[in-house]
């Protein structure tokens, strides 16, 4: 088995030389296998590994499981790190599973290990039986055919040196070389639909089938061949995220279905929303694009949603609005919850700065008082040339996004607003023949 997991390894390019490879160590049998083998090679390949541990606070022995695996990683003198993370009191305030809390912690944990500890790689412990059951747990959730890829031995940062070891071999391994490991009295809660899957629909499908296990791992293997396929037709520049935001322009839905469909996926894989996404709401979405109305929504799993924005149609993963405040006017960069920062500069070579599209307003004429904050009712903004208007309405007639306008930074007194965020300026403080000192503004949403 040794063997086999090296050449997948150096198959798919896993690791390299001089790589930190934290190693996912739950305890159980199958990180434990994978904790020693990579350590093993680690002598040989001259690489770094570091076992990471996640508390879940689930199980009441979770506490004993985290000294069994430092106690290892002491004897072979393995670098250890722990997290601990609070799964149920996630899932309550989240309204979420168990399971999907766990997942979203767990990822969240190994994402810090990565910058934290400096770390190039994560390996997971995934095996082909693993595989098998991801499989038929999107196949009944109605996935597409990236949903019936499974899981793949390289997903970014992510590693899977076991995904074509049956359960049976680490199993066999362990004993051969006497590697301990703890029980999780979890995995026979059949409630977790992982665990219905493995303890109840499997054993009867091998009953019948003895190489299902295999055969639903080669399935996912051909199928994320054809996946690489369809995504190497779709054109996704320009598709990127801005903070909770990734916004696919509407043209991008004049192409084959197959290809629409890729194109959400990847927009919703950059907000990592890809997670319980069905045909129905991809169908949703695509409908959306065709007969929605402009700021119509399609409501998606994890509290985001779609929205039809004019020119594009927006995938928004929900963020709550940040509680009110004001924020002084001064020269300098401010941070502006919930917005971004906003860059101040004071000059007298502005007319530079105005070509290049930036909002710059006549410091003389700007009230000192003037605060930086969200928009309020009662807001009113006197367009250059235009006349005066309610900010809502001018910020519709701008085609200023719905989602975005409550955190639009508008630089105002009372309900005078004298700049709506790089949208424009009032009429009331811009510049002319005689400005000699001027206030270039620069903006930057995260």
């Amino acid at each position: 088995m040794e063997a086999q997991v090296i050449q997948f390894i150096t198959d798919h390019k896993m690791i390299n030389t001089g790589d930190r490879v934290g190693v996912a160590v739950s305890g159980g049998e199958d990180s434990m296998a994978l904790l020693n083998i990579l350590h093993n090679l680690a002598e040989k390949v001259h690489f770094e590994v570091v076992a990471v541990h996640i508390n879940h606070n689930i199980r009441r022995t979770a506490n004993s499981d985290a000294r069994f695996v430092k106690q290892y990683c002491d004897e072979h003198l393995i670098e250890f790190v722990k997290y601990s993370v609070n799964v149920p009191e996630y899932s309550a305030a989240n309204k979420v599973s168990m399971e999907t809390a766990a997942r979203i912690l767990r990822y969240e944990c190994f994402e810090n290990a990565l910058k934290k500890h400096k770390l190039n790689k994560i390996a997971i412990a995934h095996h082909l039986n693993d595989q098998a059951e991801t499989v038929l747990m999107h196949l009944f959730r109605g996935c597409g055919l990236d949903g019936a890829a499974g899981m793949q031995p390289v997903s970014g940062p992510y590693i899977r040196p076991f995904l074509e070891i049956k359960k049976s071999d680490i199993i066999a391994y362990n004993y051969r070389n006497n590697i301990q490991h703890v029980v999780d009295d979890t995995n026979e809660d059949n409630s977790y639909r992982r665990n219905y899957i493995r303890n109840m629909v499997m054993p009867l499908i091998t009953k019948e089938w003895r190489a299902a296990p295999e055969n639903l791992a080669a399935f996912a293997k051909l199928a994320a061949r054809d996946n690489q396929y369809i995504t190497n037709q779709c054109d996704m520049n320009g598709i990127a995220r801005e903070g909770n935001v990734v916004r696919i322009p509407l043209n991008r839905f004049y192409m084959p279905d197959s290809i629409i469909t890729r194109t959400i996926y990847y927009g919703l894989n950059l907000l990592g929303l890809r997670q319980d996404v069905e045909l129905k709401h991809i169908e949703a979405i695509m409908a959306l694009s065709a007969d929605g109305l402009n700021g119509e929504r399609v409501s998606l799993p994890h509290n985001a949603y779609a929205v039809k924005e004019y020119e594009y149609i927006s995938l928004v993963r929900r963020e709550t609005r940040p509680e009110f405040k004001e924020y002084s006017f001064k020269v300098g960069k401010a941070l502006i919850e919930g917005f971004g920062t906003i860059t101040v500069t004071k000059t007298i070579s502005y007319k530079l700065a105005i070509q290049r599209g930036l909002c710059v307003v006549d410091a003389k004429k700007l009230p000192k008082k003037a605060k930086w904050r969200f928009r309020l009712d009662g807001d009113m903004f006197e367009k250059i040339g235009g006349g005066s208007k309610k900010l809502n309405a001018f910020m519709t007639d701008k085609k200023i996004p719905a989602r975005l306008r409550p955190t639009t930074p508008v630089l105002a007194l009372e309900h005078e607003v004298y700049c709506v965020g790089d949208v424009a300026i009032s009429e009331k403080v811009k510049t002319d023949l005689d400005t000699i000192d001027a206030y270039v503004l620069e903006f930057t949403r995260q």
